[in-house]
């Protein structure tokens, strides 16, 4: 529930030109403030109004806000991460990170659905973003335990069967994970399965949370072709458990503006595994 003095969400006191940095509206402000706390905490409240170009006010809501929804903990004069080095970034601030990227990713990736085709996504936002190109893509069905991707399936693809997966539903992810998920899982089968993850390292995926790795090696297991989205972002993140070694998918999306040792990696790992494909994808300017 909205607090009442926290209305300043949605209708920002002052001008957006005025309230925001390079024109970021609120969440995607909250997300950055986020990232920036993560990496470099404890910060100090000044420091980020200059960063950010908006008032000591607007920060301090920020920071409030932020600090309610348990995603970073208020000090004083500022503010430090949360002491989790192996949880997933909340799904809220996922949906506005890197947005232009995720959606040139997903564009990509949807070329490789096939009319007629049973796709299954898992729940990364990345892998969410190809639900606009579903149209044109024209799958007979989608399965996933992603319950965002249901709500949203039914309202603008009605004549696409949708399977959704049910079990216990996690706030963070915006799913639904674990056992349960993974039996049903076991009962069907699809044409092509596209995941993203949180960690890419040793030319393997890892993920913070075992019920999430348990419920993407499922979807990867109950497909014919398996699509992996990747961004640079991946080779930095922290994961415990193992979801799939590289070498196991069929195709790769990632974009192109990688470290020269991660391209150089990867190129090596497709010249070694010839059922492996690279699909390169130039970030769009400002993504």
């Amino acid at each position: 529930m909205k607090l009442a003095h926290v209305n300043d969400d949605d209708t920002p006191d002052t001008p957006a030109s005025a309230d925001s940095r390079d024109g970021l509206t609120a969440p995607v402000r909250r997300s950055e403030l986020v990232r920036h706390i993560e990496a470099h905490g404890p910060v100090r409240l000044e420091e980020l109004v200059d960063m950010f170009r908006v008032s000591a006010m607007t920060i301090h809501r920020d920071l409030d806000y932020l600090a309610r929804e348990g995603l970073i903990e208020r000090v004083r004069g500022g503010a430090r991460a949360k002491p989790h080095p192996f949880a997933e970034q909340d799904v809220r601030l996922r949906r506005v990170t890197r947005v232009a990227l995720k959606n040139a990713l997903a564009a990509e990736a949807a070329l490789l659905i096939r009319p007629g085709d049973v796709v299954a996504f898992d729940d990364s936002t990345t892998v969410a973003a190809m639900l606009a190109h579903l149209g044109e893509r024209a799958p007979s069905a989608v399965v996933t335990h992603a319950l965002g991707l249901m709500r949203e399936l039914t309202l603008t693809h009605p004549q696409i069967t949708l399977v959704g997966l049910g079990g216990q539903y996690v706030l963070e992810t915006d799913s639904f994970l674990g056992a349960v998920v993974v039996e049903q899982l076991s009962r069907v089968s699809a044409d092509v399965v596209f995941v993203s993850t949180t960690a890419l390292k040793n030319d393997a995926l890892f993920h913070p949370d075992a019920a999430a790795a348990e419920t993407k090696r499922a979807l990867l297991a109950r497909a014919d072709r398996t699509v992996l989205l990747l961004d640079d972002t991946k080779f930095e993140g922290k994961g415990l458990y193992h979801v799939a070694d590289l070498a196991d998918f069929d195709d790769v999306v990632v974009n192109a503006e990688l470290a020269p040792e991660h391209r150089a990696s990867l190129d090596a790992l497709a010249a070694r595994v010839p059922t492996l494909q690279i699909h390169y994808v130039s970030a769009p300017t400002g993504g």
